[in-house]
C-alpha cells in the first residue's frame, strides 16, 4: 500500500490540491482513497439520521448503506482508519492522507501560508508545491502545475516508469 501526506498550515490549501492530484491520477487510470485527518473532535454523522440514532444508542459500529455508497461510522477505539486502509488496500493504487503531519510517510507539504506552519516542521517532506519554498526540500511545484506533480507522484511515489504511466 502506497501513503502520501498532504500537510500544510490550516488554510493553505490542502484539500484544493489533493481534488486536482486525485482527478490527475485518476484520469492516468490510478485508483486513489483519501484519509482526512482533522484536529477537531466532531462526528461525522448527521444528527437525527437513522445511523447517528443507532451511535447515540450505544452501537461502537454502524455502516449506512445505499445504492450509492457506503458509509462507515466507528468508534476509534472499535476501528481506526489503519485498519480500513488495510482491509481494501488491494483495491487501490495509493492513499492520500490530509493532516497527520508527524507520521513517517513521505509528505508534500503546502507552501501557501508557509510563515503560519506549526513548529516542528514535518518530517519525510518529499516536495513542496505553493508559491513559497522550503530550503530544505530540493523538489518544489508551482501551484498551477499539478501535471508536473502528478507525474513526479507516479514516478517516485508509485515507482512507475513514464512508459507505465502512458
Amino acid at each position: 500500500m502506497v501513503e502520501l501526506g498532504i500537510v500544510g498550515a490550516k488554510n493553505s490549501g490542502k484539500t484544493t490540491l489533493i481534488e486536482k492530484l486525485i482527478r490527475h491520477l485518476v484520469d492516468g487510470g490510478r485508483r486513489v482513497a483519501t484519509v482526512k485527518h482533522t484536529s477537531h473532535d466532531h462526528r461525522f454523522d448527521t444528527e437525527g439520521k437513522d445511523s447517528h440514532r443507532h451511535r447515540e444508542a450505544g452501537a461502537g459500529l454502524t455502516i449506512a448503506v445505499s445504492g450509492k455508497e457506503v458509509a462507515v461510522f466507528a468508534s476509534p477505539d472499535i476501528l481506526e482508519s489503519t485498519q480500513i486502509q488495510k482491509l481494501i488496500e488491494q483495491h487501490i493504487d495509493i492513499w492520500l492522507i490530509e493532516g497527520d503531519a508527524f507520521s513517517d510517510r513521505p509528505k508534500l507539504l503546502v507552501t501557501r501560508r508557509l510563515v503560519d506552519l506549526k513548529r516542528p516542521y514535518p518530517n519525510n517532506i518529499v516536495a513542496t508545491i505553493g508559491p513559497e519554498r522550503f530550503d530544505s526540500v530540493a523538489v518544489h511545484f508551482e501551484s498551477s502545475d499539478i501535471s508536473a506533480l502528478g507525474s513526479f507522484v507516479t514516478e517516485t511515489i508509485l515507482g512507475c516508469s513514464k512508459e507505465e504511466q502512458l
